[in-house]
């Protein structure tokens, strides 16, 4: 049969298709595919099924990616509330179930959104339709991200204005290879939804196992999606976002277990809470509370005139705050928390306000200093930090009749006027009281006028000085209150008080070795440049006598083989130490970095065994924030430096170390990945504490540089240096075939940093 014969015989089977009472879509789809590969004049491109799987994997290489676009996707929606809750997923074969309060799909956008494969929608409306948020998932990638992560989806999906919910289901096994993507159908159905609006997925035989600290990870990369602080419940106007909580949850038989939300991620490593209001005559009072230190103190008044706290505000009426307070030390807030919170704050911190339920700008702004915090902050008037970032809150104003409060013409702000002022001021006090408190409780010191005070004593010796006290009382008083006994709990805290203070003294003291030891290898380096040429030309002229001695010229080649590899460690060295005397700050490239890295390594990681992996390095021009050069030389040699025990540990005799690096989400990215022992779950919180170490410790005859290296201040050091860069580090999943994977985070420069002079 020739083509045209073909192409008869086909318009007529589909002529015959369609004038059938009952549409056959498969056999109307199958006859018109055919139909069109006949086409004389054109060609078309077609797909094959098994690319879903394909650009599932390479489209969203670790599952903490996949569920972080799944999430931001809810957030596009205009939800306000998504929750995750992981069912069996102690081991792979477990379920997610995904649910969210946004404005859900129609069956049109269904058909051309989700089912719709790069699909356009976020491109031509970048702003969401309800809260006007600036939509954060990656276009068309959600639908990979479940393929990603199990094997079956089933989404069902409601609106506000219809009755029932629609509910698809995919099994992705079935897009195999050889089989056009068009022709694989999958049921969509109406179902129930225990929302008025909104979407739930359910993930069903989970490709992946998932832990506690990979599902705090997930929340951590969408930590920038979220208002951190609470609103009131008289906030809930739609037309003003009432912000976006993400919750995840385990299932354990019928309870839900709260593995990370804002409480556990956030507000439970605030130093304090503050909150106040101004009543309906213009009284004032604020509170504060810290759990921490374990007070509370409320209702304190406050007003305009100071020498009478309780004076009533004249302007002032029907006012709330609360607000969350941070100090960014790490004593205070652990691990990597510090650099997420520190980090969230700059764009999140401060106090914002609301008039009748509807946010106010540019009040919170990250640029707006409206309740001066930033000024007193800068000039010190109290010591105790109260910046802007240092809180997550807000302020409500009601005043339905615009009685105290008007907003100006263009609607950015309010109009300048005594109850403005009155706020501001009734603010700035409150703030700065409870701030004060929190000093003292803390015992640090207020301001700069307390020039004779002086710190009490060390919490040990308190501890001891009340265990004394308990002893000396009569035997009688010992009985009743069983002072006895407290005094010997008391003596054991102090104990175990003074072994972290000296731990801390410890610390303190190793870093001053660390340093004065970074000076000794400076000119080490310095002074063995001279020695190399010589020593080099010393080996060839050996080489030469000794031509003829076979077992000889093996013993030169090996020294002049040891000799360039020592000359390549020393340069590197070298060139760190020398770049890093100017002191000066500069954008960092990381492929000259790593590259200068894997230089510099390669002969040392083949004389351990170890394979230096080409780096994937994806895009160029990967500039960091300013920093030291020689802080990527420390950063690089920590990690090599663990990897390659951890490779010997394992025992595994083809060692292999992997490097990769890109721009994700307008940050730079480096993760460092190695198939050693790798690093048990319960201690991966712990691992970058000060003197925490997997090494053996030193034994008895170790020199002082054996005592130095395996002392557990490596990633320490590396964890300090990426934060105070304004980046983050921390263990991911790795790449197949490795055992461990740390990430590094850090902002990438502006333009203007990375134009030379």
């Amino acid at each position: 049969m020739n083509q045209e014969d073909k192409i008869n015989e086909l318009r007529e089977k589909l002529l015959h298709v369609l004038n059938e009472e009952r549409i056959d879509y498969e056999a109307i789809l199958g006859l018109s595919s055919q139909l069109v590969r006949l086409d004389p004049e054109f060609v078309r491109f077609s797909v094959d099924a098994a690319h879903i799987s394909k650009l599932g994997r390479e489209l969203v290489g670790r599952q903490e990616t996949a569920v972080s676009e799944l999430v931001k996707n809810a957030y596009d929606a205009d939800a306000r509330v998504v929750e995750l809750i992981f069912e069996d997923t102690d081991l792979p074969g477990g379920r997610l179930f995904i649910v969210d309060d946004g404005h859900g799909m129609t069956r049109d956008e269904l058909i051309n959104g989700f089912m719709r494969i790069s699909t356009t929608d976020k491109i031509h409306n970048p702003i969401s339709r309800l809260y006007k948020r600036q939509r954060a998932g990656r276009k068309g990638i959600g639908r990979f991200a479940s393929q990603r992560l199990g094997n079956k989806l089933t989404l069902i999906t409601k609106t506000e204005d219809t009755t029932d919910a629609l509910r698809v289901d995919i099994d992705w096994d079935v897009f195999l290879p050889d089989k056009e993507i068009a022709e694989i159908r999958s049921k969509i159905d109406t179902a129930t939804f225990s929302k008025e609006h909104g979407t739930l997925l359910k993930i069903e035989n989970l490709r992946d196992a998932w832990t506690d600290a990979q599902i705090r990870r997930v929340y951590r990369y969408v930590s920038d999606l979220i208002q951190p602080f609470p609103l009131s419940k008289e906030l809930k106007a739609k037309k003003n976002d009432p912000g976006f909580a993400i919750k995840f949850y385990r299932k354990i038989g019928n309870e839900l277990y709260v593995v990370a939300d804002e409480e556990t991620m956030i507000f439970n490593y605030a130093l304090a809470v503050i909150d106040g209001q101004v009543d309906g005559q213009g009284h004032g009072k604020w509170s504060v509370s810290s759990d921490r230190y374990n007070f509370k103190e409320e209702n304190i008044p406050i007003g305009p005139d100071r020498d009478r706290l309780d004076s009533e505000y004249n302007h002032l009426r029907n006012v709330k705050f609360k607000a969350h307070y941070f100090i960014f030390l790490s004593d205070l807030i652990p691990g990597q928390q510090l650099a997420r919170i520190q980090e969230l704050a700059k764009t999140k911190g401060g106090m914002r306000l609301y008039r009748n339920g509807f946010r106010v700008l540019p009040y919170g702004e990250p640029y707006d200093d409206w309740l001066r915090l930033d000024a007193s902050s800068a000039v010190r008037e109290i010591i105790p930090p109260h910046a802007n970032k240092n809180f997550f809150g807000f302020v409500e104003v009601y005043d339905p009749h615009g009685e105290w409060f008007e907003e100006t013409s263009s609607r950015e702000g309010l109009i300048e006027n005594d109850s403005l002022r009155e706020l501001v001021e009734f603010m700035h006090q409150s703030l700065k009281a409870a701030v004060l408190r929190i000093a003292s409780v803390r015992d640090r010191k207020q301001t700069p006028g307390q020039r004779d005070w002086e710190s009490k004593s060390k919490p040990s010796k308190q501890l001891r000085d009340v265990a004394k006290q308990l002893k000396a009382k009569d035997g009688a008083g010992k009985e009743e209150h069983g002072g006895k006994d407290v005094a010997t709990k008391l003596e054991s805290i102090a104990d175990e008080q003074e072994r972290i203070e000296k731990e801390y003294l410890q610390e303190i003291a190793m870093l001053r070795v660390l340093a004065s030891f970074g000076l000794t290898i400076g000119q080490f380096t310095h002074e063995i440049r001279h020695y190399n040429t010589a020593l080099r030309a010393d080996c060839k002229n050996i080489a030469t006598f000794l031509a003829n001695d076979r077992e000889a010229k093996t013993i030169s080649d090996r020294m002049e083989a040891n000799l360039n590899t020592l000359k390549s460690y020393t340069a590197y060295f070298d060139k760190t130490v020398a770049d890093n005397i100017s002191r000066e700050l500069r954008p960092q490239e990381l492929r000259d970095v790593i590259n200068a890295f894997i230089t510099a390594t390669r002969q040392i990681a083949h004389r351990s065994g170890i394979e230096l992996i080409d780096p994937e390095i994806d895009d160029y021009d990967l500039y960091t924030r300013p920093m030291h050069p020689s802080e990527w030389a420390s950063i690089l040699f920590n990690l090599f430096t663990n990897a390659k025990k951890a490779i010997d540990r394992s025992g595994a005799e083809d060692g292999k170390i992997f490097i990769r690096a890109g721009r994700e989400d307008e940050r730079i990215y480096l993760e460092f990945a190695d198939n050693g022992a790798g690093i048990a779950p319960e201690i991966e919180d712990r691992i970058f504490d000060a003197f925490f170490s997997t090494t053996t410790p030193a034994g008895s005859l170790a020199d002082e540089t054996d005592e130095i290296i395996g002392t557990g201040l490596g990633l320490k050091i590396v964890k300090d240096i990426v934060e105070s860069a304004g980046g983050s580090i921390s263990l991911v999943t790795p790449p197949e075939s490795y055992k461990t994977c740390f990430r590094i985070d850090l902002p990438e420069a502006k333009e203007e940093e990375t134009i030379d002079d």
